[in-house]
């Protein structure tokens, strides 16, 4: 997922929130991801290819699954305040990126497994 367009909302979100409540920071942000996610996924040649025999109504059900997950899992355990860091230090934002990724796959993989 490319972060690096999130960073501008992250920063304004969490200012407008005056950066106190991580988890009403989370829960603006939340929506934000997960259309950023839905982005990716329609640009991601693996997406087009995996999907490529689904109807348009399961396409849509596995997006809402997939970047549903995504958005509750990436900012877990990233506190506001150092959200609101990384919009002005590159290495963190960088660190932190990795960090939701590894957050995104490591929460819906255990949801999925779970389900199953």
């Amino acid at each position: 997922m490319n972060v690096k367009l999130l960073w501008p909302m992250i920063a304004a979100t969490l200012m407008s929130s005056a950066c106190s409540d991580t988890s009403m920071a989370r829960k603006a942000l939340k929506p934000v991801i997960e259309y950023q996610c839905s982005q990716e996924l329609k640009s991601s040649k693996v997406w087009k290819i995996g999907t490529y025999l689904m109807s348009e109504l399961q396409q849509q059900k596995l997006e809402k699954e997939v970047c549903g997950c995504v958005g509750e899992h990436a900012l877990k355990e990233i506190p506001a305040t150092t959200l609101l860091k990384a919009t002005v230090d590159e290495e963190l934002k960088a660190e932190l990126t990795k960090q939701a990724i590894a957050n995104s796959l490591k929460g819906c993989a255990t949801e999925y497994l779970q389900n199953k």
